[in-house]
């Protein structure tokens, strides 16, 4: 049974996603005591929202150790969370933040990025429900691509994947594409979703998706099209495509090709075996995740992460 006392200062790192939210729990030494994953805590559903799955996430980091949550005076929380480039949502976020004992902010393409290359010169592209690219410099100047949110910007993305993806069954069911595995399934996980019986047709299973889809609901079908991507035509085009995009991004965030390179996040290792060979061969492996990315936003000074 773990306690803790008056003095007692926890460092907790967050990575606040579209799909997901991890928390990392530190102690004053900087020893990982416990780690919990839940909801996602993207600002485009909500400060409230937000704010619920990170409290969710402390509690259940906490409750791993059979501790329970310490005084907020007591935690000291550095979080990437996506949306916070945007100024209004993240001005209701700050609004609404509990109060910790420090409290540092940043989107998380930053914390991304902070993580990758533990604070030292480098690029990231992250590809997860969204699609971001950063790249700092051994100046400490900092460049950003994509990040302009679904669904007119994030290609390659995840959402952006489920969107080819539906736009694919629609077709196929007019009958102005051939159907295949990847529709099947995927007209299969909506039944599924909505809960309809078969009496229900197909286009009234996907309809009925539709109407309540969101972001996230669109990258969870990128799941369904690389389960589907080795025997089928649409899933591998979808999946090129998707490659094609973020080496778009690649190239005009580092276009002399010289900074050390990672792919992150929950599609990166998916969309590098579709790149060609001489861009595989410049990505190397992010050194930690953007949850202890995060915990950095606690130490780093420099103006380029500035995150009051």
């Amino acid at each position: 049974m773990h306690t803790s006392s008056d003095t007692t200062l926890y460092r907790i790192g967050i990575d606040g996603g579209g799909t997901k939210t991890l928390v990392r729990v530190f102690d004053a030494e900087n020893r990982e005591l416990a780690h919990a994953t839940g909801p996602g805590s993207a600002l485009r559903n909500g400060a409230v929202q937000a704010w619920a799955a990170v409290m969710q996430g402390i509690e259940q980091a906490f409750t791993s150790i059979d501790m329970a949550v310490p005084p907020l005076s007591q935690l000291a929380v550095g979080m990437g969370v996506a949306g916070f480039n945007v100024t209004q949502w993240a001005a209701d976020f700050r609004t609404l933040a509990p109060a910790f004992h420090t409290l540092r902010l940043a989107n998380d393409a930053i914390t991304t990025l902070l993580g990758a290359h533990q604070g030292q010169s480098g690029a990231i592209v992250a590809v997860g429900t969204g699609t971001i690219g950063v790249a700092l410099s051994a100046d400490g100047q900092q460049r950003i691509v994509g990040g302009w949110g679904f669904p007119s910007g994030d290609e390659g993305s995840g959402a952006w994947i489920g969107l080819q993806a539906i736009n694919h069954v629609q077709h196929s069911l007019d009958g102005r594409a051939d159907g295949g595995p990847m529709s099947a399934a995927i007209i299969r996980f909506c039944r599924d979703v909505a809960n309809r019986d078969t009496n229900f047709s197909d286009g009234a299973q996907v309809l009925d998706w539709l109407s309540q889809a969101d972001q996230a609901a669109y990258a969870r079908l990128a799941r369904i099209v690389v389960n589907e991507a080795h025997h089928d035509t649409a899933a591998q085009r979808i999946l090129r495509d998707a490659a094609a995009a973020v080496a778009l991004h690649i190239s005009a965030l580092d276009p002399q090709q010289q900074l050390p390179l990672a792919l992150c996040g929950g599609l990166g290792a998916t969309l590098k075996d579709y790149f060609p060979p001489a861009l595989q061969q410049r990505i190397v492996p992010a050194q930690a995740d953007s949850a202890h990315g995060a915990l950095q936003l606690l130490s780093v000074q420099t103006p380029a992460f500035s995150s009051e």
